[in-house]
């Protein structure tokens, strides 16, 4: 195939069949991994829908400037965009963020504001959304994608991302939970067409998105302070939480024995899934692999940061262990107490 630009390299991305004890036998669980995109995460999917969106409603143009807080793909993505479409790209970060991310923004030319600060919560989601509305005051042609509220976030994935996934072999998708767009925008078109698929919606420890009270955790790409407009109760069936502790364990377990690199939404998206297939009678699941393991080498990856956060990795039986007491709350039972 020769492509015009490289927007149209995104998506089709493949879907792996895992072969691992920690899959029940006579069970099957399939890893969709979407870090097989241009920046090797499934945000080059949101972007695209965001930016088309605004390009096409006139809310975006060449004098634009695109403004949006992430904890690191986004940033990503939008910054290649605004290469490609010609406008110009500032990134809100904090500083979880990976320094090689960083780099990545500077590459495509796009800016970085960093806030240093984090809110009264503890976390710092907020402090950067605080500072995107002092960019848009400072810049009246400053324009907010805003991932966490944008209806075309999972609008866009509902209408491609889930042309990819609804005719697998599978009765469970499970996937990571931040703004909620991936999830939720494929969980509405599955459930449209194959209404008894369950929808299994994972999440961090210490995120608020479906706890009540917010504390400060390691992974990035998941969680947050609060619950955005885009996190669809309806469409989700089951929540499993997981700590940075189980993910990131997960993550070096499938780079040390399969040679697959995954971020750590992705390591506790795996998390879930084996969960959900151990404690349920479904009998085949999908996993969404948001993004790659490049991002964190010097993070989760490396054995000294691990040190200096506390984390020591659970080993092959203990993560049994783990997934075999892991429980999943009933979404739609609880919606009163959720929505």
């Amino acid at each position: 195939m020769i492509y015009n630009n490289i927007t149209e390299c995104i998506g089709n991305t493949p879907v792996l069949a895992l072969a691992d004890d920690l899959v029940p036998k006579g069970k099957s669980l399939y890893l969709k991994l979407d870090y097989f995109n241009p920046n090797f995460s499934i945000k080059d999917r949101t972007a695209l829908g965001l930016v088309k969106s605004a390009l096409a409603s006139g809310k975006l143009n060449h004098d634009s400037i695109l403004v949006e807080s992430t904890s690191g793909n986004l940033g990503k993505s939008l910054a290649m965009l605004g290469a490609v479409y010609g406008f110009r790209v500032i990134i809100v970060v904090d500083p979880k963020v990976s320094e090689s991310l960083l780099r990545w923004y500077q590459a495509y030319g796009a800016e970085i504001s960093m806030v240093t600060s984090p809110a009264a919560d503890g976390g710092f989601q907020r402090a950067r959304l605080n500072r995107v509305q002092e960019l848009l005051q400072q810049f009246p042609n400053a324009y907010w994608t805003n991932q966490y509220d944008n209806p075309q976030n999972p609008q866009y994935h509902s209408q491609t991302t889930a042309l990819e996934i609804v005719d697998l072999p599978v009765d469970s998708i499970i996937g990571a939970v931040s703004t909620g767009g991936h999830l939720c925008g494929i969980g509405k078109y599955v459930k449209e067409q194959r209404p008894d698929v369950n929808i299994v919606a994972c999440d961090v420890a210490g995120s608020a998105v479906f706890r009540e009270k917010f504390s400060p955790y390691l992974i990035n790409g998941v969680g947050l302070s609060w619950r955005s407009d885009n996190t669809d109760i309806s469409v989700l069936d089951q929540v499993c939480i997981a700590s940075d502790q189980e993910a990131i364990s997960m993550c070096r377990l499938l780079a040390r024995h399969h040679g697959i690199l995954i971020g750590g939404s992705g390591g506790l998206t795996v998390v879930a899934a084996l969960a959900w297939l151990n404690n349920s009678d479904s009998q085949a699941a999908v996993a969404i692999i948001p993004d790659t393991g490049i991002n964190y080498l010097d993070q989760f990856y490396d054995d000294e940061w691990l040190v200096e956060k506390n984390i020591t990795l659970l080993d092959r039986s203990e993560l049994q262990q783990m997934i075999q007491n892991k429980t999943f709350d009933s979404l739609q039972m609880k919606s009163n107490v959720l929505s």
